[in-house]
């Protein structure tokens, strides 16, 4: 399907009418939803909870940054996302997790 110009009328200050093309929107073709892998709650699979003394899995949820990773890039389930960030600050004040990286 040939992609559709999209023209304006812009009148300027000598009211003058002239028209302006603008590019076409490129078109992103998304995966379907049965491509894509379903991805399960890490703490849902093994009916476990996080906990703040469990410093290996909740590194799995930091950046190289330091950063707690999105909900949407870890694959955690709402809830437990919650109980992540807050098992992680929690371990940030006790310095079991670092606020900052190492440089």
């Amino acid at each position: 399907m040939p992609a559709k110009k999209i023209t304006r009328k812009i009148i300027s200050k000598g009211k003058r009418e002239t028209l302006k093309e603008e590019k076409p929107q490129a078109v992103v073709e998304e995966v379907p939803r049965e491509a894509r892998p379903k991805r399960f709650c890490l703490f849902c699979k093994h009916k476990i909870t996080p906990t703040y003394t469990d410093i290996a899995t909740l590194r799995r949820f930091l950046t190289d940054r330091a950063k707690i990773v999105a909900k949407q890039r870890s694959g955690v389930c709402s809830k437990h996302q919650r109980a992540v960030a807050k098992n992680i600050k929690y371990a940030r004040h006790l310095a079991l997790l670092p606020f900052t990286p190492k440089v």
